[in-house]
């Protein structure tokens, strides 16, 4: 399981883009709204998002979070270099594609003040939105979920249904978003413990991140962004003279 917090995308870095359509800027992907996106323009096929960090700042993945790339997109990669000249990028990698979200996990760290995420739209003529985007580091847990139940996963729905004096219903429709349930009833080693705790305290429930309960087995399916319901509960599971072991779980939702 990984987590990712620690987003090197904020609203003071500097972000531009090749197109952008009227009010929906290229800076959208560092807002932490879904529904505040970027979308390209409609002039050329050829597209880029390129983002300066101010200084060299370490990488580990990258997300990109409701968007509408189609599988008709080609060259959809992620280029890092250590200035904004793009003849011959230090790093550039290809993005696996995937409908509304993708992810890149990079073989190894890399640092670089300068990143580009490039593709080729199918037709110059249409435009693509991206809702968020994730680039920095993330933490590995070594221990995930407890099998067979330990993750819970229950839609939501914002909808409101009512009755009339005759008998018919009436629906005022909404989103539907994620409950996210984990439960770590196991021996936590401590080094978990500490990277649980530094999320809470950094994020607490009100800074959304991305939860990917399984990168390898179901890397998009179980990639969310989310804000915690409520902080990770910890207590101690196992004391072996000076080491600890902890049980742990954490109550999310998602964000539509």
């Amino acid at each position: 399981m990984r987590v990712l917090y620690r987003n090197r995308i904020t609203p003071d870095v500097t972000i531009t883009a090749a197109s952008m359509a009227l009010d929906l800027p290229a800076k959208n992907i560092a807002h932490p709204h879904l529904s505040r996106i970027y979308r390209t323009g409609k002039n050329d096929a050829n597209e880029w998002i390129s983002i300066d960090l101010g200084s060299a700042q370490a990488v580990q993945a990258l997300i990109l979070y409701a968007h509408t790339l189609t599988a008709g997109d080609s060259d959809i990669r992620l280029q890092g270099n250590s200035s904004n000249v793009w003849t011959g990028p230090s790093f550039d990698m290809e993005i696996p594609y995937y409908e509304r979200k993708m992810t890149l996990w990079l073989p190894e760290e890399q640092a670089f003040q300068y990143w580009r995420i490039v593709f080729t739209k199918s037709s110059a003529s249409e435009s693509r939105d991206i809702g968020a985007v994730y680039l920095g580091l993330y933490d590995e847990y070594e221990m995930s979920p407890a099998q067979p139940d330990g993750v819970k996963i229950t839609p939501t729905d914002l909808s409101t249904t009512d009755r009339v004096p005759g008998g018919q219903t009436y629906s005022d429709k909404r989103g539907i978003y994620d409950r996210i349930d984990l439960d770590f009833p196991g021996a936590i080693p401590e080094e978990q413990s500490a990277q649980m705790l530094a999320l809470a305290r950094t994020c607490g429930i009100h800074t959304p991140f991305y939860v990917s309960i399984s990168p390898q087995d179901k890397p998009y399916a179980w990639l969310y962004y989310v804000k915690a319901q409520s902080l990770a509960a910890q207590s101690v599971r196992l004391k072996l003279g000076r080491k600890i072991l902890w049980s742990a779980s954490m109550r999310l939702e998602g964000e539509i």
